[in-house]
């Protein structure tokens, strides 16, 4: 009997798969986005399948990272433009192997729902492509930590960043799950960390540069308009160069060569004991306010040369005159820390402070001591073309003068060193008188 009624069942399975098999019906419990396909024939289930596909592929997907956002048809993004290929897949499902594998498979499908978007394929290459464009835009370089000060002189560090790039293949997959996912309209793009800044946070933390060790300032006239701007050029040059500790600096090292080439324009300049139009004048006032700096810390100079006049600018003595191949500032960072310069110019007022570990900072007076005074010669020129007794000033005379620089070092009020720092002496400048005959 039981032999009979399994006979029976077989025969009845055998019948109805053949049958089955040459319907070109969908199998029972698949389904597409959420609409049921079950039983549907193949033109029902090929115009539902095309309709949801359509639709997607008008459908906006936003990339997005942080605040940036770049927005893609899915179609764009490799999406399939028609359902042949899903309606194919349809059709197979519950009709492949043998008799055995087709049963054993309908009985499974009543309690497992075969969702087709699981089988859309994406078009590789147009996704690919899309997001070389959008990795483009994503990546960045790995950025040094750097020292920030703000306008009352506070200073503060701006933390590094490491380079970053568009994770491609993850990016990707994560994509085409979002666009088999109907509902969805917005994929969250996956960034990843490579390069490292050469100087990090920790880096510029164990510099120690926490303060104002020295701060001087000198003054200049926005009406002479070449000077003005050779004064700003350097000063921008020089503005947060770093010296480490035992590193020595040099003025025309980091301002560079004064050329028309580097931006520099004449202006008036002091030489040979006259004033005359010369390349880069006024940078030697950037040199000077560099060296009054200086001069109120314990770094060592090592190379500084006066003017050959009195600079109007700053105290007799505490000059330091620079000329391309001739004379330079130079000194050496004798601090166990670097410092840092940081040189603000605008408006006619230019000052340099030197940062560093407040730790080192200690009260420093300098002074400037006239030791003589030069008497001006006069010379008088005799003009034949001028009326008979005229008589005009070309130029003023001045009086030179020999000068010392002391500087003392106080701890605590106390004084804990006392030097001469220079002496020096500065021509006088002749009168001329021009008479007729």
């Amino acid at each position: 009997m039981i032999l009979l009624f399994s006979l029976s069942v077989s025969v009845f399975a055998a019948i109805y798969d053949y049958f089955w098999c040459k319907s070109n019906k969908i199998a029972y419990h698949v389904t597409f986005c959420g609409e049921d396909l079950s039983g549907a024939s193949a033109e029902q289930a090929e115009r539902m399948i095309n309709n949801k596909i359509k639709d997607r592929c008008d459908d906006l997907i936003s990339l997005t990272y942080k605040d940036q956002v770049f927005e893609y048809t899915c179609s764009e993004l490799g999406f399939p433009l028609d359902g042949t290929a899903l309606y194919d897949d349809a059709i197979k499902v519950g009709r492949g192997g043998n008799l055995f594998d087709r049963v054993l498979f309908r009985l499974l499908s009543l309690s497992k729902e075969i969702k087709l978007e699981e089988k859309i394929k994406i078009e590789n290459a147009d996704l690919e492509g899309a997001l070389v464009v959008v990795r483009d835009e994503l990546k960045t370089t790995a950025k040094n930590a750097r020292f920030s000060i703000d306008e009352n002189g506070e200073i503060s560090i701006v933390p590094s960043e490491k380079g970053t790039y568009l994770d491609m293949v993850r990016s990707s997959e994560r994509i085409s799950n979002a666009m088999c996912d109907f509902h969805s309209e917005a994929v969250a793009l996956i960034i990843s960390e490579n390069a490292d800044p050469a100087r990090t946070t920790k880096d510029l933390e164990e510099m120690h540069i926490n303060g104002v060790l020295a701060t001087f300032t000198t003054y200049y006239s926005e009406g002479s308009a070449n000077r003005a701007h050779n004064i700003v050029l350097a000063a921008e040059r020089l503005n947060g160069v770093m010296i480490g500790a035992g590193d020595t600096f040099s003025f025309n090292g980091i301002v560079g060569q004064r050329s028309y080439e580097q931006g520099f324009l004449d202006a008036m300049i002091i030489e040979n004991g006259k004033y005359t139009d010369g390349l880069g004048g006024g940078v030697c006032q950037v040199s000077t306010t560099v060296y009054g700096a200086v001069l109120r810390t314990e770094l060592k100079v090592k190379e500084r040369r006066p003017h050959s006049l009195v600079s109007g600018y700053v105290d007799p003595g505490q000059d330091a005159m620079v000329s391309w191949g001739i004379s330079d500032l130079v000194f050496e960072n004798t601090y166990k820390t670097p410092i840092l310069l940081h040189v603000v110019c605008g408006g006619g007022v230019l000052t340099v402070s030197i940062y560093g570990d407040e730790k080192e900072k200690k009260d420093v007076s300098v002074t400037s001591e006239i030791i003589r005074h030069i008497p001006y010669k006069t010379e008088i020129i005799t003009d034949k073309d001028l009326p008979k007794g005229s008589r005009y000033v070309r130029s003023s005379g001045k009086n030179g003068l020999e000068c010392a620089v002391y500087r003392k070092i106080l701890l605590n009020g106390e004084v804990v060193k006392s030097e001469t720092v220079s002496h020096d002496i500065y021509a006088a400048q002749k009168k001329v008188v021009v008479v007729g005959p």
